[in-house]
């Protein structure tokens, strides 16, 4: 199978497995995203982490699961969680003889606030036509910002970061979002107002390209292409989700603003 048909084959399952799991129920998508998190908290740890870690990928999963899962289900007390777990890093290197402290609050840290907490504010905020238009729109400015960077782009945007991203890229990417945005609200949802419906647009553009960013740096200290193999042709989780997870938590401030 040549790569494309690899890239093509895997991103429609992929696809097909997230928006299925949005439209089945609350408790689909929140497995789906259990899954997210419990992989996603194994590749923070590979990616931060360049020696023997296997036992702080387990300390990484166990506390990055249990923040999501305990917030969701006991969402009343889904602060008290969150502020226990967050601290258990701190008695982990304390009692650590093999990973420096530096190491395992990053590691761990990271998982918490980068990968779980986003997963928790989806569900949180779980409405089906929200959820799809939020994915929607970060796979839509993926896709034009590729296409115009290809197509005009000449000015990089991060080289430090990322060589091929370009400025015209992501302003293609940022401007068909946001036509996408107005006319699917306005001509078929009609969940807010229109321009409302733009603005979460634009935060999904800028934070989600942020995200993209920040993964691309995660991945160029740790020197690997990818952050995983879980999903042939794509990469890893964190590689799939980069930019969601940024883009969540400003989404959620920007709803709640409103």
């Amino acid at each position: 199978m040549s790569e494309l048909a690899k890239r093509t084959v895997f991103g429609s399952l992929f696809v097909i497995v997230v928006i299925g799991s949005i439209l089945l129920n609350f408790w689909a998508f929140f497995a789906v995203m259990l899954v997210t998190v419990f992989i996603g908290s194994q590749e923070v740890s590979k990616l931060i982490v360049k020696e023997d870690n296997r036992g702080l990928m387990v300390s990484n999963v166990i506390l990055g699961t249990l923040f999501y899962a305990l917030s969701v289900i006991f969402s009343s007390y889904s602060h008290v969680f969150q502020l226990v777990l967050f601290l258990i890093p701190l008695l982990i290197a304390l009692f650590s003889t093999k990973y420096s402290f530096e190491k395992i609050a990053v590691s761990c840290w990271t998982t918490m606030l980068f990968v779980a907490l986003p997963c928790v504010l989806m569900m949180k905020m779980f409405d089906k036509r929200l959820i799809i238009m939020l994915f929607c729109l970060i796979w839509i400015n993926d896709i034009f910002a590729y296409l115009t960077g290809m197509a005009i782009g000449k000015h990089k945007l991060f080289e430090r970061i990322s060589p091929k991203k370009t400025i015209e890229g992501s302003l293609g990417g940022l401007v068909m979002t946001a036509v996408t945005a107005f006319l699917v609200n306005h001509f078929w949802l009609n969940m807010m107002d229109d321009w409302k419906m733009m603005g979460m647009a634009m935060v999904v553009v800028v934070f989600g390209s942020l995200g993209d960013l920040c993964e691309s740096m995660m991945k160029r200290q740790a020197g690997v292409k990818d952050s995983g193999n879980v999903i042939p042709g794509h990469g890893g989780i964190l590689d799939r989700f980069d930019a969601t997870f940024l883009a969540v938590p400003f989404v959620w401030c920007y709803l709640m603003l409103l």
